[in-house]
């Protein structure tokens, strides 16, 4: 069973609606921070971003939060063409399915708990459209190039 098929839109596993939502940008940058902790913690994950994509955190964390600031706020500093970054990254490292669970994994994880609240029900949703888009684009991309 993946992170997605246990979500219920609406529902925690703690059911506490004292949680905070990701509907400011102080909550999703606490959300992107907690959200890498769990990813470079990860045996599978770290060297992805450590070793192969080089990211340097005290840039990389920024730019993240202002993707999700976008994605859940409609902020419209965010500029980049995501995809190409992981292009890129795809083109060093292949990024399987295994990548693909993880990351997705690490997400709602790091969201149960935590975060509660209509904007988080859409972080989740998006989180696992991103990641399901960007898996099928590089795998396409990958056999198409044969």
């Amino acid at each position: 069973m993946s992170a997605v098929e246990v979500f219920i839109p609406g529902q925690t596993a703690t059911g506490d609606n004292s949680l905070p939502d990701l509907d400011c940008k102080e909550a999703i940058d606490a959300m992107v921070y907690g959200f890498y902790r769990r990813l470079l913690d990860d045996p599978e994950m770290a060297p992805v971003f450590f070793e192969v994509a080089k990211i340097d955190l005290g840039k990389h964390l920024p730019v993240i939060c202002q993707y999700w600031h976008k994605m859940l706020l409609g902020d419209r500093s965010y500029q980049r063409h995501m995809m190409q970054k992981h292009r890129d990254l795809d083109d060093q490292l292949p990024l399987t399915g295994v990548h693909h669970e993880r990351w997705l994994g690490h997400f709602m994880a790091n969201l149960e708990g935590r975060f509660a609240g209509p904007n988080t029900d859409r972080a989740r949703r998006l989180a696992a459209r991103i990641m399901d888009n960007l898996y099928l684009q590089l795998q396409t991309r990958r056999t198409d190039s044969f």
